[in-house]
């Protein structure tokens, strides 16, 4: 993993061999991954080398949870990204505004 030092907020993004090339051509670190095992194996590689910022796909992670635990346990700001892959899930709206308003 090779990270940009020009100021930016380094980002890698994991996922699929179908889907990671989609984000290497706009210039992210990405690492094909199948697996909770190198999701958290390629996290602890990253916080080494000085990333900021990762994305997951969700249809790779089995144990979401334990997977946020560790990329907070590495300072590591993580998003797990649905794809069309994943389980879709509703949506509660009025949570989700209470929740970016700081009451929920």
């Amino acid at each position: 993993m090779e990270a940009s030092s020009r100021g930016l907020t380094k980002l890698i993004v994991m996922g699929d061999e179908d889907t990671v090339p989609l984000f290497r051509s706009m210039g992210a670190i990405t690492k094909v991954v199948d697996n909770d095992e190198e999701i958290i194996k390629t996290l602890r590689k990253a916080a080494e080398d000085g990333i900021a910022l990762a994305i997951v796909l969700k249809h790779i992670v089995e144990d979401e949870d334990r997977i946020k635990r560790e990329a907070r346990r590495l300072g590591i700001t993580l998003l797990i990204l649905p794809s069309r892959w994943s389980p879709a899930e509703p949506i509660d709206i009025n949570k989700l505004i209470a929740r970016a308003l700081g009451l929920g």
